[in-house]
């Protein structure tokens, strides 16, 4: 709009300046036409009154023209035109002043001669067609000015009329948004107010005390639960100390978390605690406490979960009992009755009759049934309890194959069913005799169950490269697929006429599969429908002159749990590894900083903090920062989200697969050397902490690419970090250099600020950015890339 008006007022202008070139160019006519007058007056009168508009016209005109002549300078036609112009003036006046001389000096014929013959005539009709040519081009440029300033006007007009109707449409969309929000703005309120509402009946009707605490363990709020359970009101105990309702030392002898014994960060995945709860009235009572984060815009807050276990406890107390009970007052008569009825079975009383000896034997073969019933659930009940104990001793399975056949081979003759055990050598394991033999058993007696009459089982004890394998083999009728899967389950059966027609509770796999792993094995089967099946039970083969024979160091492992810990250290000794177990994360970080360890297998669940916080003190500390860490978790998904920026080497689900963990092991001992990584960049910080970032292998710092050719030049590394941007040129100069000995391609990772496309040059093989990626990930990148060029030994 402001250049319309200035579109305008130039318009103006312009108008102005035309009439005033107009008007310029008819006064030099003008001017002209009052010489030309006078000139003829005198000549024709003698008059020299004539002579005055004659003389004042002449002076005028240069004047005039002058004028003129400025007014064209930037018009290059009219220019010209004003140049004839002042041509056809000049021999005017040169007409003009010849005749006015001849009168003056007594010519008069000869002046009116002159005046006469045409010639002024045909120069002021030259003179009048020029200064008509002027006009009319003057008229026509401004006609052209004007035709373009109403097209602009017009422009205006419509440039307005789409402003104004812009105007009404966002006014429009604006009343509509505006309207929009209010409408979304109460709808989400009332949301909101509604999710409250369900979140304070959620809490109020709530069985569980739900408390909410500050970050230093004062209480903020209760919901009617905790106030039943504790027996205090909420504005009673606001801001009172957590210890007034659980067993803590008070808030001035550390904070909250300290006084759990609880290191920080061990509430983003949750902390659950069993204290002793504390009423109003002083009775204490047992609880099981579950601690969360609550992230507010004032700060980290704690949500405490508590609920009374005193019924549960008195559960646990009862479950005992009946244990003991069973263990004791139903096993012992039921060995006696058992004992009993076979001995009568035997003829110990004399010959029976025919009908009695059979009900004597019905008799006699469910009190067995009954007595290894019993012997399941509380072999069930003591695994699920971490109660079994192993009594590791070295073993020969062939040995424990021998004695199981004898113990199981009457009940396989009642069956008509023949056990045979192949010949072999020794395979020498370490093991639990009793618990083995029991596996062996539940096998044997399995095939024997299923065999038909006159069938044949066969064992084979093998010593294989890492394990020792005893495979039981039937020809029964096989396993159909629909079992398969649930096979190891508690209380599986095959069908449901099995439990009549063959006996078994169901347990004796679950139980057997069990005892396997604890052992640091494994327990399996193949089958084909109709032709048999085969149950192999794998177990880490025991060669103490291989136990320290690598010369690769100590492992450290930590684990809470002794069985887990004794396997674990007996599958690395099978692997030729030493080891040494501890319980706690406090021992774990003391143990490490001996420096006697060369790598670490830790458990995510310990005793006195999280192994989380432990990897990160292990990595966070120079002593100990570059020892391997290898996660061994029941949980590994939420230990990576938790765990997702530190250096693990390898995170291992439980139960442990002793294949996995030998790979995972050997991968980081894959080298008798450190790997040797480059490091060219000319920034001497950078290459200082990316040194220390990545302890676990040798790096060689390069300021530049002279250094880093010298470097090259003197030993040839298996990584390559580089920075793009470099004193003495672009770090990609340095790629067509990078081969090993043998020709290969050196592995290239750049880590620059620069943005590169990675499939710029084929020896790059990462591509970080130093703005956006942590030292935690090029280390990880690195590891991984140093361990593909080695590869495992």
């Amino acid at each position: 709009m402001r250049r319309e008006f200035a579109n305008a007022s130039g318009l103006r202008s312009a108008v102005q300046r035309s009439y005033d070139t107009r008007l310029q160019i008819q006064s030099v006519f003008s001017l002209l036409q009052d010489a030309e007058t006078g000139q003829r007056g005198y000549i024709i009168t003698g008059d020299e009154r004539f002579l005055q508009p004659y003389d004042r016209a002449l002076t005028q005109l240069d004047a005039q023209m002058e004028a003129l002549r400025i007014l064209f300078e930037d018009d290059g036609a009219q220019a010209a035109d004003q140049r004839r112009l002042a041509e056809l003036v000049a021999r005017k006046r040169l007409t003009m002043d010849h005749s006015v001389d001849l009168r003056e000096s007594g010519q008069a014929a000869a002046a009116m001669a002159a005046v006469s013959s045409g010639q002024g005539r045909a120069a002021m009709d030259d003179i009048r067609h020029v200064v008509d040519q002027l006009t009319r081009r003057e008229a026509e440029n401004l006609s052209t000015l004007s035709a373009g300033a109403q097209m602009r006007t017009e422009r205006t007009e419509i440039m307005v009329s789409l402003l104004f109707i812009a105007l009404v449409v966002i006014a429009g969309v604006t009343g509509f948004l505006v309207w929009r929000y209010l409408a979304t703005r109460g709808a989400l309120l009332e949301r909101l107010e509604a999710a409250a509402a369900r979140h304070r009946a959620t809490l109020d009707s709530a069985f569980d005390a739900i408390v909410t605490l500050n970050p230093s363990g004062s209480i903020e709020t209760m919901n009617p639960a905790a106030e039943r359970m504790f027996g205090w009101r909420t504005e009673e105990i606001g801001r009172r100390d957590v210890s007034l309702l659980i067993d803590l030392a008070p808030n001035g002898e550390g904070s909250f978390l300290e006084r759990l014994g609880a290191s920080q960060g061990a509430l983003d995945a949750g902390l659950q605690r069993e204290l002793a709860g504390r009423r109003r009235d002083g009775e204490t009572f047992p609880a099981d406490v579950a601690l969360g984060a609550m992230d507010l815009p004032t700060g980290r807050h704690v949500v405490a979960v508590i609920r009374d276990i005193t019924e549960r406890r008195r559960v646990a107390e009862m479950k005992d009992a009946f244990v003991s009970t069973v263990s004791h007052e139903l096993r012992t008569p039921l060995t006696s009755i058992a004992g009993s009825l076979g001995l009568l079975a035997g003829g110990a009383g004399g010959e029976l009759p025919d009908k009695a000896a059979r009900l004597i034997g019905i008799a006699h073969s469910n009190s067995q049934r009954l007595v290894r019933l019993i012997n399941d659930i509380l072999d069930v009940e003591k695994l699920e309890s971490g109660k079994l104990i192993l009594a590791l001793s070295p073993l020969d399975l062939r040995d424990i194959a021998a004695r199981s056949i004898d113990g199981v081979r009457g009940y396989a003759e009642q069956m008509g069913v023949t056990l045979s055990l192949s010949d072999g050598e020794r395979a020498p394991v370490r093991g639990d005799a009793d618990r083995l033999i029991q596996v062996v058993t539940n096998l044997l007696s399995n095939a024997a169950k299923f065999s038909p009459s006159g069938g044949e089982v066969t064992v084979t004890v093998n010593p294989e490269a890492r394990i020792a394998r005893l495979s039981v083999a039937d020809y029964g009728p096989g396993i159909s697929e629909e079992f398969r899967a649930r096979i190891f389950g508690k209380f599986a059966q095959a069908d449901s006429s099995d439990t009549r027609a063959k006996g078994g509770t169901g347990l004796g796999l679950a139980i057997a599969r069990e005892i396997a792993e604890r052992h640091g094995g494994r327990l399996w089967f193949e089958s084909a429908e109709g032709e048999g099946a085969t149950f192999h039970l794998d177990l880490p083969l025991d060669r103490p002159e291989e136990a320290t024979g690598n010369g690769m160091g100590r492992l450290l492992i930590c684990e809470d749990d002794p069985d887990a810990a004794r396997v674990l250290a007996e599958m690395l000794s099978h692997e030729g590894y030493q080891a040494d177990a501890v319980g706690t994360a406090r021992e774990a970080l003391s143990r490490a900083k001996t420096g006697s360890y060369s790598a670490a297998l830790v458990d995510l669940q310990l005793p006195d903090a999280d192994g989380v916080s432990l990897i990160r003190a292990l990595k966070a500390s120079d002593e100990t920062r570059a020892m391997p860490v290898i996660v061994v978790s029941g949980d590994v998904a939420r230990g990576r989200v938790r765990g997702r920026s530190l250096e693990v080497a390898d995170w291992m689900e439980k139960p442990v697969d002793q294949a996995r963990l030998r790979l995972a092991v050997q991968s980081l001992f894959s080298g008798k050397e450190k790997p040797l990584v480059l490091h060219v960049d000319d920034d001497r910080d950078i290459l200082e902490v990316t040194r220390q970032a990545l302890g676990a292998v040798e790096v060689v710092g390069a300021e530049s690419l002279a250094e880093a050719r010298a470097a090259l030049a003197a030993r040839r590394p298996d990584l390559v970090i580089l920075d793009l941007g470099l004193p003495d040129g672009n770090g990609l100069d340095l790629l067509p250099e990078l081969t090993d000995e043998d020709g290969g391609t050196i592995p290239v990772v750049i880590y620059s600020a620069q943005d590169m496309d990675r499939e710029a040059a084929p020896a790059v093989r990462a591509v970080l950015t130093k703005s956006r990626m942590s030292l935690t990930q090029l280390a990880r990148t690195v590891r991984r890339l140093t361990r593909r060029t080695r590869g495992p030994s």
